[in-house]
């Protein structure tokens, strides 16, 4: 049996996965959900979706979960209520340049940033945290 060339017609599969590479818009849940991607591209475990808050956009994987920690943990969009994590009530600069919050559920003072990690990461990840313990108190 010879091997199949590079000149045969595409599968059905493949097709359709080139043919789902032009973005399509998909609706929110609600008006002011801004964590599911307005805009998609491709389908099943190559699905991705667009972040539009990054300058400019970016394409992100939706099977393994980048598009999640992405929005949850650059942007501070909680994946639960779908909204932006409530900012510290307070801040002040912590030992060795480290900046924490205040936060408004624990009443601890929570590292934000750091001179390593200039980005909130580290104050969205407890966000995240306390978010699941209490969905109802952590968004705007």
């Amino acid at each position: 049996m010879a091997s199949p060339s590079y000149t045969t017609a595409p599968t059905t599969l493949t097709r359709d996965l080139y043919s789902s590479s032009t973005p399509r818009q998909q609706s929110t849940r609600y008006k002011g959900d801004s964590y599911k991607p307005e805009w998609v591209r491709y389908a099943g475990h190559m699905k991705e979706g667009y972040c539009d808050l990054c300058k400019p956009g970016k394409w992100l994987q939706l099977k393994n979960s980048a598009y999640w920690y992405h929005k949850q943990f650059l942007h501070g969009i909680s994946s639960v209520s779908r909204k932006p994590f409530i900012e510290p009530l307070k801040q002040r600069r912590g030992v060795n340049g480290m900046i924490e919050g205040l936060c408004h559920q624990c009443y601890s003072y929570v590292p934000i940033s750091s001179r390593k990690r200039k980005n909130h990461l580290l104050w969205y990840r407890h966000a995240h945290k306390v978010s699941t313990m209490f969905p109802h108190c952590w968004h705007y």
